[in-house]
């Protein structure tokens, strides 16, 4: 499960990686091709491991990872938040946490940690 964590953080980044690209070229994104390829890559823990903890532990990963990377391969802040977000994840972090990022990054990652941790046990 380990490499699993390593392996779906990579992949987060490198996502980012392309989507910072897509927006400093004004180019769409398309969310629904994104949720898409994230189904997809937690499809496959799923089918190994059987564990719902790891999945969780695989989504809070990628609000944490792909959120704080796209936003520095952007060149801004890592605890960016943007005050009019077009991904309704964004949108909905925004109405819960408004524009503190830093308050919304500390609760994603203590939710991280204890599905990681469960999904151990």
């Amino acid at each position: 499960m380990t490499l699993t964590l390593i392996l779906f953080t990579v992949a987060n980044i490198v996502l980012a990686f392309i989507d910072a690209h897509k927006i400093l070229k004004s180019k769409t994104i398309n969310h629904v091709v994104n949720a898409a390829i994230y189904i997809a890559l937690v499809a496959v823990p799923y089918f190994i491991f059987h564990n719902y903890f790891l999945i969780a532990a695989l989504l809070f990963n990628r609000l944490i990872f792909f959120n704080m990377f796209l936003s520095l391969f952007r060149g801004l802040p890592a605890f960016y938040m943007p005050k009019h977000p077009a991904s309704f994840v964004d949108r909905l972090a925004n109405s819960v946490f408004g524009t503190n990022g830093k308050k919304m990054y500390a609760v994603y990652a203590g939710l991280f940690i204890v599905l990681t941790v469960i999904s151990f046990i």
